[in-house]
């Protein structure tokens, strides 16, 4: 669930304190290139866990959630990654351009929700149903859908379920898009708030200027 940012800050922070550990140990004791070799790579890993560690307590802290939850929550987003990667697979096996764009289209709806998961966890309870099911029916079925479109026999049978699977994948991309509303709305309640107070504060301010100018 940590970032990018997070993975490099502490490692060139374990890497500066790692270095700095080997200089003054070997101003001071010269334990040797073995030794010295060592000392690095043992100082690293330690920082880079206690870091690590101190990185994940303060996400917990930022979301008010716990240890549980957090490892939770870092599980489901790992699944849906590795699902998301299973459609973006199927780009280029999917027969027809409109099946292209709605493939395309609930990859990136999806990225998007694993995002702000990622960055705010608490947004989790947002979208549960995404994580548990419309994530992982959308790649099943994408799955079949494609395994059934390359199959050199067309019958009524196989033509009538590819249509359904169709259907079915328009619906789940519909739902996705609904997730993703979902996991904005803290956001669009909150922006709604501030427009709500900055349009009474310039009310405000405008009535106490026309009030100045008539008591001029």
């Amino acid at each position: 669930m940590l970032s990018v940012g997070q993975f490099l800050s502490r490692h060139t922070a374990s890497l500066i304190l790692s270095l700095s550990t080997v200089s003054i140990a070997a101003i001071a004791a010269n334990p040797g290139i073995f030794l010295g070799g060592l000392l690095f790579a043992g100082t690293y890993a330690t920082s880079t866990k206690l870091l690590k560690h101190s990185q994940k307590k303060k996400v917990m802290q930022l979301a008010g959630i716990s240890k549980e939850e957090y490892k939770h929550i870092d599980s489901q987003i790992s699944t849906a990654n590795k699902h998301i990667q299973s459609l973006s697979q199927n780009y280029l096996r999917v027969r027809s351009v409109a099946a292209f764009k709605q493939l395309l289209e609930m990859t990136r709806i999806s990225k998007n929700i694993v995002k702000m998961v990622k960055t705010d966890p608490r947004k989790f309870y947002n979208v549960e149903q995404f994580f548990y099911a419309h994530l992982p029916s959308a790649v099943e079925l994408t799955d079949k859908y494609t395994m059934l479109s390359k199959q050199p026999v067309k019958d009524k049978e196989i033509q009538i379920t590819l249509s359904k699977t169709r259907e079915t994948l328009t619906d789940l991309n519909d739902t996705i898009q609904i997730d993703l509303k979902d996991a904005l709305s803290n956001d669009i309640d909150h922006l709604q708030m501030e427009i709500e107070f900055a349009n009474r504060s310039t009310s405000k301010r405008k009535a106490q200027l026309e009030w100045r100018g008539d008591d001029k």
